[in-house]
């Protein structure tokens, strides 16, 4: 098979991007005989976290500048791109597939129906350009996958797909990134890269609506009011709507109980986690959710909203937060934080519960699904 997969990334990689290319990665890692050629505007990305395979040609697309030229790049001159090579499978892994046909069956991953949902949570233009081409991808397309039961449930609810149609096939996490494994000097390092504290709660993720930062702050201050010394760090960049967020953290909190680290690099990232005393996940919203699977294969105890995956997982690998309610936040984390026989039990338990996501199956059920795919289609 000739497979393409039309791969595109800005400069902050996230859940999204994290898929594509630990899929990739395994997709490459058990399967040498067929030819996989990456259409993508960040080749950087792909040498350093792939390196170079006989079956891997990455064509350079970052000759697309905006994101319109990319839009219309993919719609219109990437079909025709598939026909004229005799590609035989299309993998879109970022939601949209081309609404031009080609020779060539398209496969599309989505994460959420988000912007159909909640279009509040997303920005004004990604949540009009969904509702264009969302529906009409997930009915092009030969095959969906949904990176949870629950996403699939709500793309067939949505759009009237065919259940059938859709494959559930649960992302993995990278293991080398994400362990019990305890580097102190790694460890020291890293906190003073990021000017860590000693004791701290960490959340760890985008700043934007759906991510539920504000309740988190307001549960926070509550902790501190009530005597917490634990710090809170924030891993992960301001993207948007985030001003009351803000606002709200220069205004409550005194320097050093609240740390904005920022962007945190993959190869510092699972430390970060574990030198968390836990993990908070709070978001409203999610399509999977992977900063709750990577801490519990940390052996982080989680605090957590039942969104995305973890309505998939043991209940007794997190403790549950009620997303509107700052109070019975502060209450369940600070039980969390305090309970030791509470904690051992959900570090147990997540670590078996991480277990069960790993890429080696992610590719195996993806590769499966390219087979059927073109066995159906001839």
């Amino acid at each position: 098979m000739r497979i393409g997969f039309n791969f595109h990334s800005d400069n902050f990689i996230s859940g999204v991007e994290h898929y594509s290319l630990g899929l990739l990665r395994s997709l490459l890692d058990i399967d040498k005989t067929n030819e996989y050629i990456v259409f993508t505007n960040r080749p950087d990305l792909l040498t350093s976290y792939i390196g170079s395979q006989d079956n891997l040609t990455v064509r350079d697309c970052s000759f697309l500048k905006s994101r319109l030229h990319r839009i219309g790049w993919e719609h219109f001159r990437l079909p025709l791109l598939i026909k004229k090579e005799g590609f035989d499978i299309l993998h879109c892994p970022h939601y949209i597939c081309p609404a031009v046909k080609s020779s060539a069956a398209y496969i599309v991953t989505i994460h959420d129906t988000i912007a159909i949902d909640h279009p509040e949570w997303c920005k004004r233009t990604n949540a009009a350009y969904y509702r264009l081409f969302l529906k009409k991808s997930a009915k092009t397309a030969s095959k969906v996958i949904a990176v949870s039961k629950f996403t699939a449930e709500k793309i067939a609810e949505n759009f009237g797909v065919d259940r059938t149609k859709i494959e559930v096939v649960y992302p993995g996490i990278d293991t080398g990134t994400f362990n019990l494994h305890i580097d102190s000097q790694k460890q020291n390092q890293v906190r003073t890269k990021y000017n860590l504290p000693q004791d701290y709660i960490l959340y760890s993720g985008n700043i934007e609506p759906k991510k539920n930062l504000l309740n988190l702050l307001k549960a926070f201050k509550l902790l501190r009011n009530n005597g917490c010394r634990h710090s809170l760090v924030i891993a992960g960049r301001r993207s948007w709507k985030s001003k009351e967020v803000f606002d709200f953290l220069h205004k409550e909190f005194k320097s050093g109980e609240v740390i904005l680290a920022g962007y945190i690099d993959r190869a510092d990232i699972g430390f970060v986690y574990k030198m968390a005393d836990c993990l908070v996940f709070p978001s409203f919203c999610e399509g999977f959710g992977f900063p709750a699977v990577e801490a519990f294969a940390c052996g982080v105890p989680v605090a957590a909203s039942k969104a995305g995956i973890l309505k998939e997982t043991n209940p007794q690998s997190f403790t549950l937060l009620e997303p509107d309610d700052p109070a019975q936040m502060a209450e369940s984390i600070n039980r969390l934080l305090a309970d030791h026989k509470l904690r051992e039990l959900q570090i147990k338990t997540g670590i078996t519960e991480a277990g069960k996501f790993n890429w080696h199956d992610c590719a195996t059920r993806t590769l499966a699904i390219y087979r059927e795919v073109l066995k159906t289609n001839g």
